[in-house]
């Protein structure tokens, strides 16, 4: 009988931490930012600064923390907000990569803000270019206002 129930009780153990490890696992993949592609990263960081506005989350795609001048864009949009007593809308859109290297990539999008002003919606839209690297992962080390 003592035999019978130490067998169980090891294979019970062996199934808990097998559900304990595949827990570990799920719980990684999903909690992992998402910096498989260029233009993947490109969209999570804008969402993240531009959207979100939490910065913690922008600096897991960035190659240094922070890219200046999207932290000055932010910024602008949030001033312009306060001002006018709107909240725009903004969308990232036509996302393009060419990629310069193995490592290396130029990813172009549209960031576009949105809001009804005074009954009217109105939009305005800037194209921006941003210099990306794979680290392991792939990471935003640089963006500037194209037009």
């Amino acid at each position: 009988m003592r035999t019978v129930l130490t067998v169980v009780a090891g294979v019970l153990a062996l199934l808990c931490l097998g559900g304990v490890a595949t827990a570990y696992v799920w719980y990684n993949r999903a909690a992992a930012p998402d910096r498989s592609t260029p233009d993947v990263v490109v969209i999570n960081y804008l969402q993240a600064t531009l959207v979100s506005r939490d910065s913690n989350r922008a600096k897991l795609f960035t190659c240094d923390g922070a890219v200046a001048s999207v932290d000055k864009f932010a910024a602008e949009v949030t001033e312009r907000e306060q001002e006018l007593g709107v909240s725009f809308s903004i969308n990232i859109e036509d996302v393009a990569v060419s990629k310069t290297a193995a490592a290396d990539a130029s990813v172009t999008a549209v960031i576009r803000r949105s809001a009804a002003i005074d009954g009217v919606h109105q939009s305005l839209a800037d194209t921006w270019r941003f210099d990306v690297e794979d680290r392991e992962g792939w990471r935003v080390c640089a963006g500037s206002r194209v037009s």
